[in-house]
Formats: structure tokens, C-alpha cells, sequence
């Protein structure tokens, strides 16, 4: 444990492992771990783990000719009554990196890969949009091009700017603990189709705590769908997103994950048109590349930190009978940062003051209310940025959107992003690495 911050965040959907795991869980529920949270777990590989947009592949195979099918299913959710959409946890095969093309670059899989960045509520969603057998192998996973071809909604006003072109691409690697494998807790979704043709939907979380990576990848496959109602039914973007974040919390405390000591962050941005909101808890951040009028580049900040010793969320926390201190190590010295704890144990010792899950935490002043920015975007808006805190601990702003505007494709952006901050992890910890998300979106202004 590196600062005596919390390790991880997040991987992907339980494993079958992780299913044994998280059934050991509810049988220890009331046993607490240590006073600093860190991950456990099934061991995975430490190689990179690419995540695809939206969706895990599932590992059955199909009996007749041996390809993947099944997960196409799971990305697709519509609101068709005679539809249900598949929620199960999968297993998660090779590592995969989604990226988002225009249309003149993709190439013959962007029809397949289409099927895994859309998700709709209409009924009455083309039937051509469903995955079918046998359109998925092995091959695709090493990249999958998804088109980005936006058309206006009909009741657009004639008058208006013409959506944006969006190039995607995800990754997430699992970081390093000497002597043992670690579990990814970081998860990822990117929807750059989503409920409609001009609305989009990215994610970046972070899971923290003995299962972490179970909360991180029950968020992911769940708050795209509760969202879905939630966008359409409210007027108010930033109500619908606070209600998906407080609806997505409460269903964790009634899943059969124990979250008593475990949680999970997120930054989700939703886009629709031009009008970018982005929601989160905790110390996942977005940052948006912006040029100058110099030519140059700034970095924007979409989030600030939720760290307990801000004011408002200290006080809220001692309003609620918490404490705020940092940890004391045997010679009474304090160390790392500054954590929650109950007024008269050293439990649970979050290092945030907002996240999913934690519900300990909770009892003493943290929220899962996530805050909110809003931001028009135009065409001195080039890219957007959402990561762990994996990435940000040892890189700021600035140098991330260095780093993503030196690469022409989105993909080495974003690849070359997280490998940097890996080397950093190592260099600065003596091979001691966090696991480390990002999603870099770049916006193509017409």
C-alpha cells in the first residue's frame, strides 16, 4: 500500500472465481478488514486488461462453430416489453481496446462492433441492431472499431449544430503488488451510442476494499440501465444522473455483494448533442483538452477530488458523528491521507467522502449524491479525458493532455497515457502500481 492510500479500483464483471469469492463474502459479512482498505481476491493476470466498450465477453462458446456470441447480448438493452435485457455477471476473456473511428476509417467489423455501443429504450429499435449467432470470435477482440456517424434527431430544430463525431477508446491494466497477483478493480463502460443517435454515455470506476472489484463491476452493469429510465423520464440531466447514482447504491446494499467495507468511485459523462454533463463521487476525475487562443492546449477540469478534508464534506461528516484523521502507525505518527472513521474505532478508514457502496462509510456522513458539472461544448473543445485515480496520482492535468494530444489516434492516446502512468507507479514506488483506467473520447467537430 503505497501513501497509505487505497489500492484499486475496479475490474471487470465477476468472474467464476469472483462468484466463489463473493459467496465467501456474504458468509463473512460481519467480519471487518484491516483499518486502510486494499484489494483482495481471485488472482488474475497483471497484463493489461482491455476493456470493451460497454460490454465483457462472455466465455461459453457457441456449440456449432466455437465463436463468442453471448456478448453482444449483454450490451444491447432495450425497453422493448417482449425484450429482456441480459444483466448476469460473465467472465471476461482475452484483454480487448475499443476505439472509435470515423466512418471512412473503419473497416468490415464496424457493422459487429456497432451492436456493442448502443443502447436504446425505444420499442421500436431496428431489429438489424440485434446480434446474431456467429458474428463474433476470438479475432475481434484484439480491436474493435465502432462507426460514429451521428444523424439529427427528427424533432431538431433545422437550425441547429450538427451533433458531434466521436472517436473512442478505453483501457484498463491491472496494477502490481509484489509477491502476488493483483486483481483489477478498475472497470470501464463507453457507450458511444446510447438510448439515442446524438446521446452518449462514458464511464470510469473505481473499486476500493476487500470487493471492490465486484462493486465496481456491478456498477458497470447496472447504472447504464438504470440511467436509460432515468434520462428519459426527467427534464433535468443532472436529477436523472444523481438518481441513477442514488438508485445504482441502494440496489448494491440490496445485492448479495457484501459492501460493508468495500465501494467503488465514479465519473460518468453523458452527452447529448453538444451539452456535456458529467457526474461523479469520489477521486476518479474527467478533464477536458481545450485549445488557446495561442494555438496551445489547456487542461480543464470537469471534477474536483471528494476528499473528507474539503469543508463541506468534513462537516457533513462530523455533523454525522465521524472523525476525520489520518492513520497512526505504531510509533503514534500519523500516515497517508486523511480518512473516515467511526467516532470510536479506526473503521473504515475511506479516503474519499463520496462513493458507491462503503455502507459503514455511509453511517457516518459519506454520500453516494454524486456533484455535477455542465459544460457547451464547440470546436476549441478537442478531447476529453476520464480516469482512476491510478492515472492521476502521479500525472496531473496538464501532462495528461500532453500526453493525449501528441498521438494521432485515439487508441495510442489513450494506450500510451496508461502506460505512463504505470511506469510512473513503478518508478515512484518502487514497484508498487494502482491499477490504472482511462477513456479518451475525442470530439470531431463538423
Amino acid at each position: 500500500m503505497s501513501k497509505g492510500k487505497e489500492r484499486g479500483c475496479g475490474s471487470s464483471t465477476p468472474t467464476e472465481d469472483d462468484a466463489q469469492h463473493q459467496k465467501d463474502a456474504v458468509q463473512d459479512k460481519n467480519t471487518p478488514p484491516p483499518n486502510a482498505q486494499h484489494s483482495q481476491g481471485p488472482a488474475v493476470s497483471a497484463t493489461a486488461q482491455v476493456v470493451a466498450s460497454a460490454g465483457n465477453e462472455d466465455s461459453t462458446a457457441d456449440g456449432k462453430n466455437g465463436k463468442n456470441t453471448r456478448a453482444r447480448r449483454l450490451s444491447y438493452v432495450t425497453g422493448d416489453q417482449n425484450g429482456k435485457p441480459n444483466m448476469e455477471p460473465n467472465a471476461t476473456s482475452s484483454p480487448t481496446i475499443t476505439v472509435t473511428q470515423p466512418d471512412s476509417q473503419r473497416g468490415n467489423t464496424s457493422t459487429r462492433a456497432r451492436r456493442l455501443s448502443y443502447v436504446t429504450n425505444d420499442p421500436n429499435a431496428p431489429p438489424g441492431i440485434m446480434p446474431t449467432e456467429g458474428d463474433f470470435d476470438a479475432d475481434d477482440a484484439a480491436l474493435s472499431e465502432v462507426p460514429t456517424r451521428m444523424v439529427m434527431q427528427k424533432t431538431m430544430d433545422a437550425d441547429a449544430a450538427p451533433p458531434l463525431r466521436l472517436q473512442v477508446a478505453c483501457m484498463s491494466r491491472a496494477g502490481k503488488e509484489p509477491g502476488f497477483k493483483k486483481t483489477n478493480q478498475d472497470n470501464v463502460f463507453a457507450f458511444e451510442k446510447y438510448i439515442t443517435e446524438d446521446q452518449s454515455l462514458f464511464g470510469a470506476l473505481d473499486g476500493h476494499g476487500p470487493h471492490g472489484h465486484l462493486v465496481s463491476g456491478y456498477v458497470k452493469q447496472h447504472l447504464p440501465i438504470i440511467l436509460v429510465n432515468h434520462l428519459t423520464n426527467e427534464h433535468d440531466v443532472k436529477q436523472a444522473l444523481s438518481s441513477g447514482f442514488m438508485e445504482v447504491d441502494k440496489s448494491l446494499g440490496n445485492s448479495r455483494i457484501d459492501c460493508e467495507f468495500s465501494g467503488s468511485t465514479a465519473v460518468v459523462s453523458y452527452l447529448k448533442g453538444r451539452t456535456l454533463t458529467t457526474a461523479w463521487v469520489g477521486d476518479s476525475r474527467g478533464v477536458i483538452g481545450r485549445e488557446t487562443t495561442e494555438g496551445g492546449l489547456q487542461a480543464l477540469d470537469l471534477t474536483n477530488d471528494h476528499k473528507p478534508t474539503n469543508p463541506e464534506e468534513k462537516a457533513r461528516i462530523l455533523k454525522t458523528n465521524g472523525r476525520v484523521e489520518r492513520l497512526v502507525d505504531e510509533m503514534g505518527q500519523p500516515m497517508g491521507p486523511h480518512r473516515v472513521w467511526l467516532q470510536y474505532a479506526w473503521i473504515p478508514g475511506l479516503a474519499m467522502s463520496r462513493a458507491l457502496g462503503d455502507v459503514l462509510a455511509h453511517q457516518v456522513g459519506v454520500s453516494s449524491e454524486p456533484e455535477h458539472t455542465v459544460i457547451e461544448l464547440d470546436p476549441t473543445h478537442k478531447f476529453m479525458i476520464l480516469a482512476s485515480d491510478g492515472v492521476w496520482e502521479f500525472i496531473s492535468s496538464k501532462e495528461a493532455v500532453e500526453i493525449v494530444s501528441s498521438y494521432d489516434t485515439v487508441e495510442e492516446s489513450c494506450r500510451q497515457l496508461v502506460d505512463e502512468a504505470y511506469q510512473r507507479w513503478l518508478t515512484e514506488e518502487e514497484g508498487v502500481v494502482d491499477d490504472i483506467t482511462a477513456v479518451v473520447v475525442r470530439f470531431v467537430h463538423d
